[in-house]
């Protein structure tokens, strides 16, 4: 498969997740997609509107500079995106994995924050409890810093 190809199938898994309203096939969070980058999720969806997000998530101004890149950084992007979800998926595995450890640990729900974050990395800001980063972003958890308490 070729990168263009390759990206070409993430527009259509994001379009997908998005025509169904649900999160499924696509990688990283649709939501979170549409509001860094104000799109209404309501609207019609379209593979052209897809591949536009996708390409703007990925650091590009367009889905044709995207595919126009040098295979050399089209090569990199690819790589820097599947890295991305593959440490995703293994913070999400290992969160799974310490709540099947702590089940029987008590927490005050309280003494918690419950807020918004934003990365100092990207700017992104998402909920503390879903610290998903864009495959543009090399930021860390340590790059995240409390914006506003939700109650």
């Amino acid at each position: 498969m070729t990168n263009i190809d390759f990206f070409k199938k993430q527009a259509k898994l994001l379009l997908k997740d998005w025509k169904q309203r649900e999160q499924k096939y696509f990688a990283f969070n649709v939501k979170e997609l549409f509001v860094l980058y104000n799109v209404n999720p309501h609207e019609q969806p379209t593979l052209m509107k897809a591949q536009h997000l996708l390409a703007l998530a990925l650091g590009r101004k367009s889905w044709s500079e995207l595919i126009n890149d040098s295979e050399e950084r089209l090569e990199y992007t690819k790589t820097a995106f599947l890295e991305n979800v593959e440490e995703e998926r293994a913070l999400q595995s290992m969160w799974e994995d310490k709540e099947q450890n702590n089940a029987d640990i008590q927490y005050n729900e309280e003494d918690c924050y419950h807020g918004i974050v934003e990365c100092l990395h990207c700017g992104q800001r998402f909920p503390i409890d879903k610290p998903n980063h864009l495959p543009s972003c090399d930021g860390e958890d340590w790059d995240l810093v409390p914006i506003e308490e939700l109650d």
